[in-house]
């Protein structure tokens, strides 16, 4: 049985045994098999298999699980991400992390929750630009009601759009538009989620159509969002 579930800082994605496509998004994302093992392929097809994968944000990769398999994306920016990259120091864009969380903490992943353990572990230290911060801000609570211009939202960071461009890719990782992609997507899935149908959620979310909400959805998760948003 499928089950999905939105927070501030991450989401949760419960699922049957699944199989994706190769695919990246703007995640920091942490699988966790209940009982079974997860096969997961990265850029370079090195396959690793685990019962518990921490994959590094906009890593091309590639999933296969064989039971019920809990998937936590979070947002990279956020305190939670910081604490789970102190955690784990991660050193691969894909990675094990099975010897390396407690079984207390596993079972809170897998049943979407986040472990006590690393949310006490959480820095109050902002790792990120703050005028970049200002920016990622600004968009995440107007994605909705805003169209962003590169020349508006560096006046906003009171840069150069040519500084601006290099340092959001810097301290994001990602450049803008893949970055406004991601919070559309966040968006849309959410309002499926409250009972929009995908064309109207795609909307919603500044798509220009279902069909580009499908094509952004297949390439961050690998899957048709039909699938896994409509049971």
């Amino acid at each position: 049985m499928k089950h999905i579930r939105i927070f501030d800082d991450h989401a949760t994605f419960i699922s049957p045994a699944i199989q994706t496509d190769q695919h990246k998004h703007h995640a920091l994302e942490i699988i966790v098999s209940r009982d079974g093992m997860i096969h997961i392929e990265d850029a370079l097809g090195n396959v690793l298999v685990s019962k518990a994968v921490l994959v590094l944000p906009d890593q091309l990769h590639q999933t296969t699980t064989n039971n019920e398999t809990a998937f936590i994306f979070i947002e990279p920016e956020s305190d939670l991400a910081k604490a789970i990259l102190t955690a784990f120091n991660p050193t691969q864009s894909v990675q094990s992390i099975e010897g390396s969380i407690s079984e207390a903490d596993r079972k809170a992943f897998a049943g979407g929750s986040k472990p006590t353990s690393l949310t006490k572990a959480i820095r109050s230290v902002n790792l990120i630009d703050d005028r970049i911060q200002r920016v990622t801000d600004f968009i995440r609570s107007h994605i909705t009601t805003h169209e962003f211009s590169l020349e508006m939202l560096a006046e906003m960071a009171c840069l150069s759009t040519s500084r601006f461009t290099h340092l959001f890719k810097v301290e994001v990782g990602i450049p803008l538009r893949p970055f406004i992609l991601w919070c559309r997507m966040r968006v849309a899935v959410t309002s499926v989620l409250a009972g929009m149908t995908i064309t109207q959620a795609a909307y919603e979310a500044g798509f220009s159509d279902t069909a580009h909400l499908s094509r952004t959805f297949m390439d961050m998760f690998g899957v048709n969002p039909s699938a896994v948003l409509k049971q």
